[in-house]
């Protein structure tokens, strides 16, 4: 999760750089079609922001729960207020005042971790395709400017003019439209190819984050449940398995069965057995 923390580091650094050196370039091609390329630069400034955000949260949750696990921090609740897959897994795993036992299986808490890390996932994507859609409609506005400028030069030429000086003039005065046409075309072409690499590269990023991140909480979490295996719900396999259900009570029959034709002194030891297990179970129902 480092390397990928530092890579992003790196990327942005890298470009600031070129928007700093290319200023004036970039500028001049912004300039050829300022709406379309502004609103191109917006979702270039708002997909980073998401990303940025995405990435430092997680981030940010990855240090505290490393923290807690090496014993550095303790886990309360109003630590957790800072934290929220933090708080999310410790609610689930029955670690907060709120919840004092595990309520879900583990495929269950592993699931909804993966829905919370793929939060705003979908956006994400989407303002990369923006970016080339947004950089389509600008190519093919400017190809319009492009063919309707042509045609306004082809009607304005007149072969009967006699004076070649006077008519390249002309002609070359009227290519110039046709050629703003084709700069609005290509510029925004290229910011929004350019825009959607960027975009494209920080979703790299940010998934290799997202995927470190969600296997540091499984380990976490799956040790959780081989430490505290009498922590765990034993309901929640009855439901998802009712055959299970179905052999404990053929089990217990025969149990029963066994006492019923057992002496004496073998009932008074296995009820004397039963009645440990009911009190430990008590015990930890009241923890």
């Amino acid at each position: 999760m480092t390397k990928n923390f530092s890579a992003y580091i790196l990327f942005s650094i890298l470009i600031v750089i070129i928007l700093v050196i290319g200023y004036e370039e970039i500028k001049i091609y912004y300039d050829a079609n300022p709406y379309i390329n502004g609103i191109i630069l917006l979702t270039l400034i708002i997909g980073f922001l998401l990303y940025s955000y995405k990435i430092f949260s997680l981030s940010s949750e990855y240090r505290f729960m490393n923290s807690v696990a090496l014993g550095k921090l303790k886990l309360n609740d109003s630590s957790l207020n800072n934290y929220p897959i933090t708080k999310l897994i410790s609610r689930n795993l029955g670690l907060t005042s709120a919840n004092k036992t595990i309520t879900k299986t583990l495929e269950e808490i592993l699931d909804e971790l993966m829905s919370v890390i793929e939060s705003s996932s979908d956006i994400s994507k989407y303002l990369i395709n923006l970016a080339i859609f947004l950089g389509l409609i600008g190519t093919f506005y400017g190809l319009l400017l492009t063919i309707g400028s042509v045609s306004n030069v082809i009607d304005g030429l007149s072969i009967e003019q006699q004076d070649f000086s006077i008519f390249f003039n002309s002609l070359k005065d009227g290519l110039k439209s046709p050629l703003s046409g084709m700069t609005i075309a290509f510029s925004s072409s290229l910011f929004g190819l350019v825009t959607s690499l960027i975009l494209g590269l920080y979703e790299i990023i940010t998934r290799g984050i997202k995927q470190s991140y969600y296997e540091f909480c499984e380990n976490q979490i799956r040790l959780y449940y081989r430490s505290n295996p009498n922590n765990i719900l034993f309901d929640q396999s009855l439901k998802q398995d009712p055959k299970i259900a179905e052999i404990i009570d053929h089990k217990l029959e025969e149990l029963v069965m066994t006492i019923k034709n057992s002496n004496d002194s073998l009932q008074k030891e296995v009820i004397s057995g039963l009645k440990n297990v009911s009190k430990s179970i008590k015990d930890l129902d009241k923890k």
